[in-house]
């Protein structure tokens, strides 16, 4: 009855394990203050804050804002093309009427090349911060080094009043399809441990 109440244990916990570890969202670049410095070249100047870049006028189509991060990024193995089972965002929300307006981001490294761009619209969003997939643009990428994140830039696509904060860079990756060794080895162990019951049992 031990036996069989401790294997019951064993493949509880392991699938416990692995249904929490299907996804998980990972901050790999904040626009909060001392993380991240606005051009002041830009077409238009978001507000800096501990909370990220909040934009809150009326935009047109054109309008462009770009900076730096405080210090060179290492994203080569986030949502870049050629990255498996993972997926480029922005942490994201809307505050008031949301136009749903297009942009396109584009990422730079510190010699200017481009990494690549990708496109996505506020639609959806709302006033809680949301993980918003990027969709990289076909052909866009330029010889930049994902491994050599230095400069983020926005850029409106559409017209409208629009109040948004950007919080940060995310990247989802999909553990389901590619597991951590941790998890890896809490299978190994299971399966390990139900096989030295079972052996123990028959002797």
């Amino acid at each position: 009855m031990k036996t069989n109440k401790l294997k019951v244990s064993i493949l509880a916990l392991v699938a416990v394990l692995a249904a929490n570890t299907q996804a998980a969202n990972v901050d790999i670049g904040s626009f909060a203050t001392g993380s991240f410095t606005v051009d002041p070249g830009s077409t238009y100047g978001p507000t800096q804050s501990g909370s990220g870049l909040t934009t809150s006028t009326t935009v047109t189509a054109g309008d462009t804002f770009y900076g730096t991060f405080n210090s060179p990024q290492n994203w080569s193995s986030y949502g870049f093309s050629g990255s498996a089972n993972t997926t480029l965002g922005l942490l994201m929300s809307v505050s008031g009427t949301n136009p749903n307006l297009f942009f396109t981001v584009t990422l730079l490294d510190s010699a200017s090349a481009t990494i690549e761009s990708y496109s996505a619209s506020t639609a959806g969003l709302s006033s809680t911060p949301s993980f918003l997939a990027l969709t990289p643009d076909a052909g866009s990428s330029a010889g930049g080094l994902a491994s050599d994140v230095s400069s983020f830039v926005f850029g409106w696509n559409g017209g409208g009043n629009i109040n948004t904060t950007l919080v940060a860079i995310q990247s989802t990756v999909d553990l389901a399809a590619v597991p951590e060794p941790s998890v890896a080895s809490l299978f190994a162990l299971g399966t390990v441990g139900l096989v030295a019951l079972r052996a123990r049992r028959k002797s």
